[in-house]
């Protein structure tokens, strides 16, 4: 019951704060095709240290985004990523806030967008 009361302490700030960090956990599902927790070998490794871990090695990026997703979509990936680690920053002050997030967000959309307006339309080229 302390713990509860304890949680129940926190000011607004606090809670927003785990609010985007939890934003983040499901951001870097997204990104990486993981859940949350799986299990590597006899370990349970949670996404938050397994993306952090292949990141800080070479050609880690690429290994963290799901194969899944099309190459045509790289660069929005590793910027969600980049998104996903901010969000979950072991320093709740380091965290931006949800309206950051938002913003970062529309501006990987926008940059999709002014990217695809540039690659050539198969359907107007001429046959």
């Amino acid at each position: 019951m302390y713990c509860c009361n304890a949680e129940n302490g926190y000011s607004k700030k606090a809670s927003e704060q785990l609010d985007i960090y939890s934003f983040g956990v499901v951001l870097l599902e997204l990104v990486s095709g993981r859940q949350a927790e799986e299990t590597e070998s006899s370990d349970s490794v949670d996404i938050v240290k397994w993306v952090r871990r292949k990141v800080n090695i070479a050609n880690g990026v690429h290994q963290v985004l799901d194969p899944k997703i099309s190459n045509t979509f790289h660069q929005e990936m590793i910027g969600a990523l980049d998104i996903a680690l901010r969000c979950t920053s072991v320093v709740p002050e380091k965290r931006p806030s949800m309206v950051e997030v938002v913003r970062s967000l529309q501006s990987l959309e926008s940059r999709s967008c002014i990217a695809n307006l540039h690659e050539p339309n198969e359907e107007s080229s001429p046959v």
